[in-house]
């Protein structure tokens, strides 16, 4: 077993049952760190016996670690649910992310991180937070991977039943013999008596899981592969992109604000997608904290060992001011609505007067350039807010709100409810009203901008002919061509392993059958021409949009342009004359393409070395493993439709100048994490694009512009066709174009 192997074995083993006392496995050792300087006695009602597999540094005691800054991380009871949004809570995480952090070799962080004092002491949620960021941060443990998150904390995802009925299946159990999965419904924690209850499918998605449908041949034989769900992608994000950090931690990543805005904006637009499919009105901002809220959500979820649940909230609910005390189960935070209400008023005023105040006094300009991202660094309260203490906390601080509104001040010993939590976050209702209310400051700052003009619009010498959608052939029927410009949804049932992530031990895989949505593979057939006399790079951006709202009205422009998806951005080379450019669908730059689970990690080839960048050797670079575990889920790619005969989108192309776009990140052009940019950037480089994210569409145009049509029909580099996105209750496969 070679050495990157093996400290990828000891990876997964330290995120296996992570609410229980750690045990090796077979044939793995963690030998205890001698880099700390004593080893002494520390009062702790851990477990300390010895273990097989965890040896010590020659004679040390493995007693305890001499660290004192593992105080403030247990500061967080083990068994207790985690906030991120939570300014102790983010502390204490990020406190051990810079622990694990500065040992100098990723072995030794895998050994300090198996050291009673740490596994089996420290809060699970932050164990598996600190080291799932410290291992994307450091740059010498970029071969290993991450197990998905839903493994992890299966908790998160499924219901209690589920955690149930699987305890009952593997007490029942005699021998390790196949079993049949436990089935969840489609309708997930809710019945669809419920009208808000129609999007469970989106806002409880899990994604793609084991032993899918889908397929790709590579040398011969079959690899099955997997893309994350939209709450692991939520997840995801938010782990790589941290609002607590410094300098010694991770560098200030490029664009971050602009990316904290534009992400959460493209959830809105998709999730008002697939409301208006299914009859609903998109979702209103919640901007009126005097109002109660009148979505209820129930998640019916715990944690690993059933004890701790994520608390529900009823209809009717209003916002309180938040005093948690600081005792022995819980850290405290305390802060007023008003509080809110003052951090909105300093932003809005920002923003009508077109710049900020830094605490020393400085002024930055909110300009088209940087504008936006400075405003996502004030929103969302970051590391690098210009004035985290006149500004406020508003984004984190309105989850805590919501995720206490049951009981503001535990008077009731009631735990938060799923706001408060990146990972089950977008499982709720009102996570979606209020990102709608962070948009519209966004968006009141966006009309402060000049609309394009028409040479930031058009591309000299470059027209756009026509483009299209045509789906893959079944290879059932190769010669039968499928209708241009129809989409097809439907549903796709996929098998997960619950085991790696429960409290107690099974003989045989304990699995789940989840429902969840899927798309026909298909393809974009575009047809340029290219009037200049030499080989022009141009820059390809896809977007999606409704044409209409739930009652058939269509949408006038200024509406449409905020519900645009992008689908995909991507760089090609048009030769002078008639050129026909063709482009899968899942190698968009917004999707993650696969997520590997801890079986396929463990029954893998040994780990493979990274070329320089991050490039594994023996991987094609447009199918690797997207490492970081940022972008959306391939899945979800497009809303579901409607019913026959479809549901009708605007499908626009535009075609840019690459090299006016291009933003240089040095030799390697193929660096890790860059299948999906368009939502996470990659990883330690510049945004991989010059302009404002959501271009052409991240501003109002000029009020002439009333239609779509009318934005496009003066920019010869602009094409827009109708397609239909047709759903079909039924079990679909996806052709995959070899």
């Amino acid at each position: 077993m070679s050495d990157l192997e093996l400290q990828q074995r000891k990876v997964l083993n330290l995120f296996e049952r992570v609410s229980q006392p750690f045990s090796p496995k077979p044939n793995i050792t963690f030998e205890f760190p001698d880099f700390v300087s004593d080893w002494v006695f520390l009062q702790s009602p851990t477990d300390f016996s010895p273990k097989p597999g965890l040896v010590p540094p020659g004679s040390a005691s493995t007693d305890g670690l001499n660290i004192p800054e593992l105080d403030l991380v247990k500061t967080i009871p083990r068994g207790r649910l985690f906030s991120n949004f939570h300014p102790g809570h983010r502390e204490a995480a990020y406190t051990l992310v810079k622990i694990f952090k500065d040992v100098p070799t990723v072995a030794g962080m895998l050994n300090l991180a198996a050291h009673p004092d740490v596994r089996d002491a420290v809060n699970e949620h932050i164990f598996v937070y600190a080291l799932s960021a410290a291992l994307i941060q450091r740059k010498d443990a970029r071969s290993l991977r991450l197990p998905p998150i839903y493994e992890i904390f299966p908790g998160k995802f499924f219901e209690t039943k589920v955690r149930s009925e699987a305890q009952t299946s593997v007490q029942q159990q005699k021998e390790p013999a196949i079993k049949q999965p436990i089935i969840i419904d489609k309708n997930f924690a809710a019945t669809n008596r419920v009208v808000e209850n129609r999007l469970s499918y989106f806002r409880e998605d899990l994604g793609k899981l084991h032993n899918c449908f889908v397929y790709i041949v590579r040398k011969n034989h079959v690899v099955h592969f997997i893309s994350q769900g939209i709450n692991s992608h939520h997840w995801h994000w938010h782990l790589i992109f941290p609002v607590e950090a410094t300098g010694e931690i991770i560098n200030p990543p490029d664009r971050r604000g602009e990316l904290f805005y534009y992400m959460h904006q493209q959830i809105l637009a998709r999730y008002d997608a697939e409301r208006i499919a299914n009859g609903l009105a998109r979702v209103t901002s919640y901007h009126d904290w005097d109002e109660p809220i009148i979505e209820a959500y129930f998640p019916k979820l715990t944690n690993a060992n059933g004890a701790i649940h994520w608390a529900s909230r009823p209809a009717g609910l209003v916002l309180k001011d938040i005093n948690i005390p600081d005792e022995g189960v819980e850290l405290g935070i305390e802060f007023q609505i008003q509080n809110l209400e003052l951090w909105r008023t300093r932003i809005l005023h920002a923003i009508h007067k077109g710049s900020v105040v830094k605490a020393n006094g400085e002024v930055v300009q909110l300009d088209e350039t940087t504008g936006t991202n400075t405003l996502g660094e004030l929103i969302e309260a970051s590391q690098w807010s210009a004035d985290k203490l006149f500004y406020g906390d508003l984004h984190n601080f309105g989850h805590i709100a919501v995720c206490y509104i049951h009981d503001p001040d535990r008077s009731h010993s009631e735990n938060m409810g799923v706001m408060g939590d990146s990972v089950t976050a977008m499982r709720d209702p009102i996570f979606y009203r209020w990102h709608k209310f962070i948009d519209s400051l966004f968006q009141q700052f966006k009309a402060t901008l000049n609309p394009y003009t028409a040479q930031q619009l058009t591309l000299e010498g470059i027209t756009v002919n026509n483009v299209e959608v045509r789906r893959n052939a079944s290879p059932n029927n190769p010669g039968l061509n499928p209708p241009k410009n129809l989409i097809i949804t439907g549903w796709q049932e996929s098998i997960v392993e619950l085991d790696r992530g429960l409290d107690f031990s099974s003989l045989r895989p304990v699995q789940a059958r989840v429902t969840h949505l899927q798309h026909e593979d298909f393809f974009y057939r575009i047809q340029v021409t290219n009037s200049t006399k030499t080989t022009q790079e141009i820059v390809f951006r896809i977007f999606l949009a409704p044409i209409a709202d739930e009652a058939g009205r269509p949408f006038s422009f200024r509406e449409q342009r905020l519900l645009m998806i992008e689908l995909d951005k991507f760089v090609v080379r048009v030769t002078p004359g008639a050129n026909r450019v063709k482009r899968k669908s899942d190698d968009s730059s917004v999707t993650i393409p696969f997520e590997r689970t801890f079986r396929d990690l463990e029954a893998a080839a040994p780990a493979t070395p990274l070329a320089p960048g991050g490039v594994p050797t023996d991987l094609p670079t447009d199918r690797m493993t997207n490492f970081c575990g940022c972008g959306w889920p391939d899945h979800f790619l497009v809303p579901r439709g409607a019913p026959n005969p479809g549901m009708p989108f605007t499908l626009f192309a535009m075609a840019t100048s690459w090299e006016e776009d291009r933003v240089v990140n040095g030799e390697d052009t193929k660096k890790l994490c860059r299948n999906a940019a368009s939502y996470c950037g990659v990883l330690d480089e510049k945004y991989p694009d010059k302009r404002p994210m959501g271009f052409p569409f991240d501003r109002p145009p000029d009020k002439m512009m009333t239609t779509l049509a009318k934005f496009v029909e003066k920019s010869p580099n602009m094409k827009t066709t109708e397609i239909r996105i047709q759903f079909e209750d039924r079990i679909i496969r996806r052709f995959p174009q070899q």
